[in-house]
């Protein structure tokens, strides 16, 4: 068995992780990266991203070329229950803002390529199985196809994902209570008329999110109340039977792809940071994918991590807990406000009513969702009497 010695070891090469290893390695540390899977690799993901990862993707070095050709720009999502329906675009202080469907397949291997290219060791097909910290450095058993056995590390990163295997061994996650609910996605081929803007369709207890993607294809991603009977090609068509307008936008259409599924939909955690460790993207916990925010969030959450460890390692967990909570705390109860209005579908009825007929408002809120703007402006007394207000 060899052994590995770095600063950061980082587990997971999806968006949170190959972010952080770039930024990582391009300040001078020494990092190996690992994944269980191989690039390219599918992911269960809504594939819908907002405005602001152009900037993060900018930060950490990412050509615009290196993503771009793979992403389709999109004006926003239209959030649609029954005959009630409302349009979420995005603006900041200079005008209005792109969201962006990506290929997870490409995109992720484009944020992988980047860490290797600033002298990330990447390591693919290869498993954490496990870590033991001394007070100063961890070693990490790992395993797989060709793996090196151990890796010694100043630092522990968890970046793999909602099921993160870091997150359990570490002892920090927790069960999700509310809300429970699993994820179904699969890609489509044939769909007219829906080029340049996403569609949210809310049901009684379950919703569908359509999110065009390059050369012609549609992500359809769902969730739908945990606990429910059948296999997930039961429950993925009984889910679009429940809602006409899905109906009629996939008829004539061609499935392209397996059904994956995410189950459950959300994680949570104690703590985001310890002695020697941190967790970002959906490691770190999130709530739900229903706002599009979860690629910004890894990439956020990555910067985070590098900044707190740029002035060095002491300090750095408390650097980072700060920094987690400027950027996020805002935004979770934003987060949790609309997932309350998803638990009330006439509360959510009627308030894409009046945003409906108040567009200022309902842009206010979609760039706030969208990161363009602080979720506090979305937050306040004032805001929520006028969304609803009669």
């Amino acid at each position: 068995m060899s052994t590995l010695d770095c600063d950061v070891l980082v587990v997971g090469a999806g968006p949170a992780g190959s972010a952080a290893a770039a930024a990582l390695a391009g300040s001078g540390r020494s990092v190996v990266l690992i994944d269980a899977a191989a690039h390219p690799r599918p992911k269960a993901c809504a594939e819908y991203a907002s405005p602001r990862i152009v900037e993060e993707l900018r930060h950490i070095g990412l050509a615009d070329e290196a993503w771009k050709a793979d992403a389709l720009p999109l004006r926003g999502m239209r959030v649609i229950r029954g005959a009630d329906a409302v349009e979420v675009a995005y603006e900041d202080r200079d005008g209005p803002r792109l969201a962006w469907g990506v290929e997870r397949t490409r995109f992720d291997a484009a944020l992988a390529r980047l860490a290797v290219e600033r002298s990330a060791q990447l390591h693919e097909r290869t498993r954490f199985d496990g870590a033991a910290f001394d007070g100063e450095r961890w070693r990490v058993s790992i395993g797989g196809y060709r793996a090196p056995g151990e890796v010694r590390a100043r630092w522990l990163v968890g970046a793999d994902g909602a099921r993160s295997r870091v997150a359990r061994g570490l002892g920090v996650e927790r069960p999700v209570r509310a809300p429970r609910r699993i994820g179904l996605v699969a890609h489509y081929e044939g769909v007219a008329e829906l080029g340049d803007h996403g569609e949210m369709h809310v049901g009684r207890s379950h919703y569908i999110g359509l999110a065009p993607l390059s050369e012609g294809r549609l992500n359809v991603g769902m969730a739908l109340p945990a606990g429910g009977r059948g296999g997930a090609e039961t429950r993925f068509a009984a889910a679009i039977e429940e809602l006409p307008a899905v109906v009629r936008r996939l008829a004539g259409s061609r499935r392209l792809s397996p059904i994956r599924g995410a189950s459950p939909i959300g994680h949570r955690v104690s703590r985001a940071a310890g002695p020697g460790w941190m967790l970002i993207g959906d490691a770190a916990g999130f709530i739900d994918p229903f706002t599009g925010e979860g690629i910004f969030r890894a990439l956020r959450s990555a910067r985070c991590l590098a900044d707190a460890l740029a002035p060095g390692d002491d300090g750095a967990e408390e650097r980072y807990r700060a920094a987690r909570r400027s950027a996020f705390a805002a935004k979770d109860a934003l987060t949790w406000t609309v997932q309350g209005m998803l638990a009330a579908p006439p509360v959510l009825g009627y308030a894409l009513r009046r945003l409906s007929a108040r567009p200022d408002l309902a842009r206010r809120l979609g760039s706030a969702l969208g990161d363009c703007r602080p979720a506090t402006d979305a937050l306040s007394p004032t805001f929520l009497a006028a969304v609803l207000r009669p």
